[in-house]
């Protein structure tokens, strides 16, 4: 690299990490009255944040925002991972969070955690009772148009704008495995709207996706919001059952599910995993942080389910993903990075 592109890629590089910063800094002011609301219902329902934490996530939140901007200016995957939102299509979601932000806290406050409306009652059907449930006390958990559309922005408000760079951490393990090949299928286990499914399909045009969920409205959310992409296809189901034949992919993944699985599930998803996967094929996963993976962000995860309705949480942070995928895999070699309030775990299935 001459001397011209490499202060070129500099240059892309801070705007990037700018452009992500002031992103960062917009959705921590749009969740500054999420707490005051809160309040209404519960005048006890803030606690005093630590200023290790403070710092720490900070520092550790610009490590991330860094990271990513590298894995862009670098070519890891395109910049048009980053889409610029309509600002009054984000204002409309914006004031329909803080709106359903009154009956979040009300239910917390109550602890009503299997409130459904009747359209959502009518999806519950066959589904596993660890899903019939309004996870973070959200209205109707994962089964209504409406949490459809405002899940990741309410996500996102929660982890000051991050939450797109904690998925795409992924990526780059994945990227390095595949090494330039174009002909390959891919699997993603518990799609939601499709964020990370948009990614991959960026990254890696030439791929064959299949993104799988539970919810319906979720899997229909994903599909319109991936409509322009023609290598995408969505499937109702539960990732501990898959309808696939042995050995049908190169690689599955998942963002963000399984500290929401109890842990037997989380065992029987990735052996189904396993058994989905081809021989030397990839799995990764990209989750919350457990306890002591950075020690000083601990108090998050203790927090995190005294705030929000997260039944398998203390469970979750308890059992270290890599120890379960290595136990599942058969193999001690599984791989592990961490990024700011996530952690990444890969593992390729032995020949």
């Amino acid at each position: 690299m001459n001397q011209v592109e490499d202060v070129k890629k500099k240059i892309s590089e801070k705007l990037i990490f700018g452009y992500s910063l002031s992103r960062s800094a917009l959705f921590f002011m749009e969740s500054k009255p999420l707490p005051y609301i809160r309040k209404i219902f519960d005048k006890n329902s803030t606690a005093e944040v630590p200023e290790e934490f403070k710092k720490k996530s900070f520092e550790e939140l610009s490590k991330l925002l860094e990271s990513d901007a590298k894995n862009i200016t670098e070519g890891i995957y395109p910049q048009s991972v980053l889409t610029m939102e309509k600002p009054l299509k984000h204002l409309k979601r914006v004031a329909k969070i803080w709106k359903d932000a009154f009956f979040v806290s009300y239910r917390r406050s109550r602890n009503k955690n299997k409130e459904f409306s009747k359209k959502a009652t009518k999806l519950l059907g066959d589904l596993p009772s660890y899903y019939k449930r309004n996870f973070h006390n959200q209205t109707d958990g994962y089964l209504s148009e409406t949490s459809a559309e405002i899940y990741d922005h309410q996500v996102d408000m929660l982890f000051s704008g991050s939450t797109d760079a904690m998925r795409r951490s992924l990526l780059k393990p994945l990227d390095s495995f595949f090494k330039g090949k174009k002909d390959f299928k891919i699997l993603e286990l518990g799609c939601g709207a499709g964020s990370f499914t948009q990614f991959l399909a960026k990254t890696f045009p030439g791929a064959n996706i299949t993104a799988v969920d539970l919810s319906a409205p979720y899997l229909k959310k994903a599909q319109e919001n991936l409509s322009d992409f023609d290598n995408i296809n969505f499937h109702l189901g539960k990732g501990e059952d898959l309808d696939f034949k042995d050995e049908a992919f190169d690689a599955v993944v998942s963002v963000f599910l399984f500290h929401e699985l109890p842990l037997q599930i989380r065992k029987e998803l990735i052996s189904e995993s396993k058994r989905v996967l081809r021989n030397g094929g990839f799995f990764g996963l990209v989750d919350s942080l457990q306890l002591d993976d950075t020690s000083e962000l601990n108090w998050a995860l203790n927090e995190f389910p005294k705030s929000f309705h997260e039944p398998f949480y203390k469970n979750y942070i308890k059992n270290p993903m890599e120890d379960i995928v290595e136990d599942v895999f058969q193999v001690r070699t599984a791989k592990t990075s961490k990024h700011f309030l996530s952690k990444c775990v890969t593992i390729e299935k032995s020949i």
